[in-house]
């Protein structure tokens, strides 16, 4: 299996993957140590509540960037799997004295740990930075590192099983595209949005079921912005508020991170017993 997960990294680095990734969060970072020098900030972090304004200037990167660092590591590794079904590669891996259980599993646990050690450097150093610029050390915002990581495993589960099936990273981006940024943020605003002007109950029932059984990498992000805002979070069922100004709030549910850990086991799951039934 470490075998594998090494292999999976030299591939990254053979096809310039890990370099272009390492680049491109560079330059977020150096983004950020520019943003934070400039004169403007010098005076809100002399003047305003320096951690009230470091907790924002967290969750604010995060519900910005959440989904796109989500789906621009899913487009990196989205080559992992078509590239392993290669005539050859996969004819060598099978005939080792090893399941195909541990081949894709070791395969999925490598690009896990290859975004996982990529978000460590990402946040890592946007942390490092807020905190020696402010003096204000957050050790909340390293919780989105995991969070991060975990929405990529369940999503990266759907680049697995789409790659089996078709040998395609293009049809994984694009699928995993609609699922981020079409389909998950419009079932998650089903009760608060869609069902004012829905009133159909087979209508509403197939919203909630689908709701329920797809993955909710948005809620996620929400769930991880409530840990570094120090807000409640709920076990079950989230809820939407709105205060006297006209402002909503969400208190997120662990429910969120639950149901797609499921999601991701049973995908997995599923791509296992097809990977091990297919003769190559």
């Amino acid at each position: 299996m470490l075998t594998i997960i090494k292999n999976t990294f030299r591939e990254a680095l053979a096809k310039k993957i890990f370099i272009g990734y390492y680049i491109f969060y560079a330059i977020v970072v150096l983004i950020m140590l520019f943003a934070v020098n400039l004169d403007a900030v010098e005076g809100i972090v002399s003047f305003a509540d320096i951690k009230q304004v470091i907790i924002s200037v967290e969750t604010g990167f995060l519900s910005l960037s959440f989904n796109l660092i989500l789906f621009f590591s899913l487009i990196s590794t989205s080559s992992f799997i078509p590239s392993m079904l290669e005539k050859g590669t996969i004819d060598l891996l099978i005939s080792k004295p090893i399941s195909r259980f541990t081949i894709l599993m070791s395969k999925f646990l490598g690009a896990v740990l290859f975004v996982a050690v990529s978000m460590v450097f990402l946040i890592g150093s946007i942390w490092l930075i807020l905190s020696l610029k402010s003096g204000y050390w957050s050790p909340a915002f390293l919780s989105s590192i995991l969070s991060l990581t975990l929405a990529f495993a369940v999503m990266y589960s759907i680049t697995v099983l789409i790659g089996l099936l078709t040998n395609s990273s293009v049809i994984s981006i694009l699928i995993n595209f609609f699922m981020i940024f079409v389909l998950c943020p419009v079932l998650s605003i089903r009760e608060s949005v869609i069902f004012t002007f829905v009133k159909n109950e087979s209508v509403q029932f197939v919203f909630n079921f689908l709701y329920y059984i797809f993955p909710k990498p948005g809620e996620i992000k929400d769930v991880t912005n409530a840990m570094i805002s120090g807000d409640n979070i709920a076990m079950w069922k989230s809820t939407i508020t709105q205060n006297e100004m006209g402002l909503t709030s969400i208190e997120p549910a662990w429910m969120a991170v639950i149901s797609s850990l499921i999601f991701c086991a049973v995908v997995m799951s599923y791509s296992v017993y097809y990977f091990s039934k297919k003769d190559y």
